[in-house]
């Protein structure tokens, strides 16, 4: 969907950070999203190339005609930890 005309940057911004976090192809919800000078910046880390790849698709998606500028880190995950803490 384009960026209607007059709308506020901070709603395109909401609109994108959405998409990531509920799109199944990203599911992210960390992730930064910023909009300077009409391009689209975007910053995080993720676990998978194909993760990092689907963050530009989904972004341009939301934004089609804004350049798309893919900082996501990629950051192998901890094997076996499930981001549990065992406490005693």
């Amino acid at each position: 969907m384009a960026r209607p005309p007059g709308e506020a940057p901070h709603y395109l911004i909401q609109r994108i950070r959405e998409a990531l976090a509920h799109d199944p192809r990203v599911g992210e919800l960390e992730l930064g999203v910023t909009l300077r000078a009409g391009q689209v910046f975007l910053t995080g880390t993720v676990h998978t190339d194909e993760r990092r790849r689907a963050v530009s698709q989904v972004a341009g998606e939301v934004a089609p005609g804004l350049e798309i500028h893919n900082q996501v880190t990629v950051v192998a995950a901890l094997s076996g930890t499930d981001d549990v803490e065992t406490v005693s």
